[in-house]
């Protein structure tokens, strides 16, 4: 009777680890953060550096905190906030180191070659930089037909809308004018005092 009784108690605790573990192991939806929809004025107001530069390097290397982050070398063309030099280099959270890795669902990748328009938030305590708005604040720059446009990746988004507090999925966006964007920053800079 006892065996009995021990087998029993067995079977459901195993089938209670199997009920509590199958969320985690059945395949699931691609995670999404939600963050404020931001337009280029307000990444223009939020931002501490603005630059437009192409990516030179990437290395992710492990945080005093234990933490995989990623620090990305820049070679700029123009700083439009915040900077001055010829390269500028930032580390943000995340990245992949040997078969470890982390990542924010909606953060942007940089990759070496690419060329990029980048609102970027102030220093945190650990040393770290965030893109202001995750995806929405890294524009890559593209030549399509012969005209340079700017495109957004905000896969892993969504959006809540600042006036009436909707959320919705953010939608595959089309490139726009390079020089249009990069004029439209710049008026919103001169309105600022002491930029």
């Amino acid at each position: 009777m006892r065996r009995v009784e021990m087998e029993g108690w067995r079977l459901a605790l195993t089938a209670l680890g199997i009920a509590l573990l199958a969320p985690l192991l059945a395949p699931t939806t691609a995670w999404a953060s939600t963050v404020l929809r931001l337009g280029p004025d307000q990444l223009t107001d939020r931002a501490e550096v603005i630059v437009h530069a192409k990516v030179l390097a990437k290395q992710a290397r492990l945080h005093e905190n234990g933490a995989v982050v990623t620090e990305y070398r820049l070679e700029v063309k123009e700083f439009l906030k915040g900077g001055r030099g010829q390269t500028f280099t930032f580390t943000t959270y995340g990245g992949v180191l040997g078969e470890r890795g982390s990542a924010i669902a909606g953060s942007p990748d940089f990759e070496p070659g690419e060329e990029v328009l980048v609102f970027l938030d102030k220093i945190n305590r650990a040393g770290l930089r965030a893109v202001i708005g995750l995806a929405q604040g890294k524009y890559t720059v593209r030549e399509v037909d012969g005209e340079r446009l700017a495109f957004r990746d905000l896969e892993g988004l969504m959006l809540k809308d600042p006036d009436s507090g909707e959320v919705e999925e953010a939608k595959p966006e089309q490139g726009v004018p390079f020089k249009e964007l990069l004029g439209r920053v710049k008026r919103r800079l001169a309105r600022e005092p002491g930029k």
